[in-house]
């Protein structure tokens, strides 16, 4: 807490006094990102256009908050690999919200006859993972100035189209063409 409130250019009382303990201070971090994410993924399910279209913008989105914050997809894989022990229902809510706007725009899609059937949870932990691992393999390579052969750290614009053309493929209506 020394080194964040010294950061922070804040008092650590300061701190103890808003989020009472350095796992408040965490879970709001946390907290902060969801909502900043489940936000814009609302906004996007509830807004204008085809499924397709929002599914584009969508995988943008998620990737765009990521990138802004690097340090989210490294504590997202690790609460998840340890089963999230700091995540209580507020958290869950929040994270599952970001699912609800995603499966709201595939059953979109479904209803425009765009998209194929498949499960939409299962869809949604297919794009997700290799988001984060994108982000955190970014930060490793940047940390230890690795730049060699397929180790090279990728390029954002590169990133995003791959994804939303895998999750184009991922949805899309058998005997569509391949986007």
């Amino acid at each position: 807490m020394d080194r964040i409130a010294a950061r922070a250019r804040v008092n650590k009382g300061m701190l103890y006094y808003h989020f009472g303990s350095k796992r408040g201070l965490y879970v709001e971090v946390l907290r902060d990102m969801l909502r900043i994410v489940n936000s814009r993924a609302r906004g996007i399910a509830d807004g204008p256009g085809y499924a397709v279209d929002k599914l584009q913008i969508w995988v943008a989105a998620i990737i765009e908050e990521a990138a802004a914050r690097p340090w989210f997809p490294p504590i997202m894989l690790r609460e998840l690999a340890s089963g999230a022990p700091r995540f209580d229902p507020e958290t869950f809510a929040l994270m599952n919200g970001v699912f609800g706007a995603v499966r709201d725009i595939l059953m979109q899609g479904q209803r425009e006859g765009t998209f194929g059937v498949f499960d939409p949870l299962l869809t949604h932990l297919t794009i997700m993972p290799p988001i984060l691992i994108f982000f955190a393999r970014q930060r490793v390579l940047a940390a230890k100035d690795i730049a060699f052969g397929v180790l090279e750290p990728r390029q954002l614009d590169d990133f995003v189209r791959h994804m939303q053309r895998s999750a184009l493929r991922l949805v899309q209506k058998e005997g569509q063409p391949q986007p």
